[in-house]
């Protein structure tokens, strides 16, 4: 049976379509899929991309449409489809960091696993997913082993820091918000901390996860109705909540600024959905930066990196090509033995 992939990521602008999907919890995806006929399928949804793999669910334009119709948006412009090996060498390749806006970040990892392990406790994953997920994670963790792929790589979150700090010169002295307690807010605060930021701030919706975190890098948690005032001290706000729709305003953000007596405020928007209305921009004394704006920082990062970066690949293309003979081996009831394919725990 054929195996397809339907891709929206960072690297086609697909922001639009990626916001639409990522508004939608992907146990609902699934669901809605299987309602409609779809045996096989699992789905990863970060705030770098969307993709989708199944397995005999027919033409990719269909899904395409059924993905349409769920999340009410169109997509079709920018979906990068996938078929077979190209498929398995996609996944291999994001499971291993070498698609992520910051190549040989270790956090899209688990974001690999949580996908899969979300559709197979739905049961939408039969043997050829299974092995197709289990083998991508066992992928990621030999390339980071064997490579020097992740040696001086970061994450979005820390880029996000290098932002700030190249933006301000140095972070010391200044006052940082961060909306959101989640993995992303938690590197967030790990790396303002570590750059000197000399106050820092916790939002969240839930206040002990605020406090919880605000804690651990010497914080300070704030009531999730307090953050409009909070952002009266702020220098540089990061907005990594899970909301699913702005939560900064223009109002809120109009409001804020015009108490500020004149001074910047620097916002950094690393969410999917996106947490900052796009008007923020447009106001005087505020500046925006999203998640394609730390592109250009990564891009000075990977100058140096070519040599980690091939040899990863040449791992990855050896293993799909692997897979390849396996899922062919497998349609003609031979099946063949994949060496080591155990997921990492």
């Amino acid at each position: 049976m054929k195996l397809v992939s339907l891709s929206w990521s960072h690297r086609a602008r697909a922001s639009a379509a990626r916001e639409a999907l990522a508004a939608v919890p992907v146990e609902r995806v699934l669901a809605e899929l299987k309602a409609r006929g779809v045996g096989e399928a699992a789905a990863l949804s970060t705030c770098n991309r969307f993709e989708l793999y199944a397995v005999g669910a027919g033409h990719a334009g269909a899904l395409v449409g059924a993905l349409e119709e769920i999340a009410g948006s169109a997509l079709r412009e920018h979906v990068e489809t996938r078929e077979d090996e190209s498929a398995v060498g996609h996944l291999f390749a994001v499971a291993a960091g070498l698609d992520s806006i910051v190549v040989g970040e270790t956090e899209i990892l688990g974001q690999v696993k949580t996908g899969y392990e979300s559709a197979k406790s739905l049961g939408m994953t039969g043997k050829r997913l299974n092995v197709l997920f289990q083998r991508a994670l066992y992928v990621g963790k030999k390339v980071r082993t064997e490579t020097s792929i992740a040696a001086g790589s970061a994450s979005v979150p820390s880029v996000a820091v290098q932002l700030a700090e190249s933006i301000f010169g140095s972070l010391e002295g200044k006052s940082a918000l961060i909306l959101g307690a989640g993995a992303m807010a938690e590197l967030a605060a790990k790396h303002l901390a570590a750059r000197g930021a000399s106050r820092l701030s916790v939002a969240n919706r839930t206040w002990e996860r605020a406090y919880q975190l605000a804690a651990r890098y010497q914080g300070e948690a704030v009531r999730w109705e307090d953050f409009p005032r909070e952002l009266e001290r702020a220098d540089v706000v990061i907005a990594s909540t899970g909301a699913p729709k702005a939560v900064l305003t223009r109002a809120v953000v109009e409001d804020a600024a015009r108490r500020r007596g004149g001074r910047s405020l620097f916002m950094i928007d690393i969410a999917m959905p996106r947490d900052v209305e796009d008007s923020v921009n447009e106001l005087d004394g505020v500046y925006l930066y999203r998640l394609e704006d730390l592109e250009a920082i990564v891009a000075k990062n990977m100058a140096s990196r070519a040599e980690c970066v091939a040899a990863a690949r040449r791992v990855v293309d050896a293993k799909a090509a692997e897979f390849g003979a396996w899922a062919r081996s497998l349609a003609e009831g031979r099946e063949l033995s994949l060496k080591h394919s155990a997921a990492p725990r």
